[in-house]
């Protein structure tokens, strides 16, 4: 399977590739460390849109989904099964399609391993005895209930609080770097940010540090921070 992958990525322009098959999480693909967390609900989402356009009778050898930053090209393996291949805008598609178009049967024999690999499980183990009943103890106090932690409204945060303006430059800064998932990234950080502090200027390299972290890159974090150097200093 490495091989299919490492020739697809062989192709200028292409970031990577992820083999979705519906049911299977495993994840199985050679893009960076930040797109991985995502991944498997993208291809989800993409296997119900395929299934939408079989059920209309709508068959389609190729999607694609444009972006500013990035293009993924969704070429179906078979009923459950689809590559989805991350690229930069100049792409030559034709040649990306023709390099996938001579893998399908290699991709198809893929799509059957990792359902093999999927469906393995651990042999049943014999059941232990039961444990001996615990001494009897006098009722403790009852604890009490953790306070409730703060709810975030992270879409207001984005958008509508002061720094805004700041947040969506990180936000392009992140999707130059890491294309279309920058978006969720930011997202899902910025939640997280906002719940250990203040949302101020201050803590604006706390957060670049954070996605830093899921970017997980050198090259590229490299990149995001000087991007949003003016931010950070």
């Amino acid at each position: 399977m490495d091989d299919i992958l490492k020739e697809i990525k062989n192709v200028p322009a292409v970031m990577g590739s992820y083999i979705h098959v519906s049911g299977i999480t495993k994840v199985n693909s050679d893009l960076p460390k930040i797109f991985l967390n995502k991944i498997y609900e993208v291809g989800e989402a993409i296997d119900r849109s395929i299934k939408v356009n079989e059920a209309t009778k709508m068959h389609a050898n190729n999607i694609e989904l444009n972006y500013d930053e990035a293009v993924i090209i969704v070429r179906p393996i078979d009923k459950d099964a689809s590559l989805m291949t991350f690229c930069e805008t100049s792409i030559n598609k034709k040649t990306l399609n023709m390099t996938t178009g001579m893998l399908a049967n290699e991709l198809k024999q893929a799509a059957a391993d990792i359902r093999k690999g999927g469906a393995e499980t651990k042999p049943a183990e014999a059941a232990a005895p039961p444990p001996p009943p615990p001494p009897k103890e006098e009722a403790a106090p009852p604890k009490k209930a953790p306070a409730a932690e703060a709810k975030v409204d992270v879409n207001k945060i984005l958008h509508a609080g002061p720094l805004a303006k700041v947040f969506q430059e990180f936000q392009d800064a992140l999707a130059m770097a890491i294309g279309p998932v920058g978006e969720m990234v930011m997202k899902d950080t910025v939640e997280d940010w906002a719940k250990k502090g203040d949302c101020s200027e201050a803590r604006l390299k706390e957060l670049a540090d954070m996605l830093c972290q899921e970017i997980d890159d050198q090259s590229l974090e490299e990149e995001f921070r000087e991007a949003v150097a003016s931010h950070i200093s």
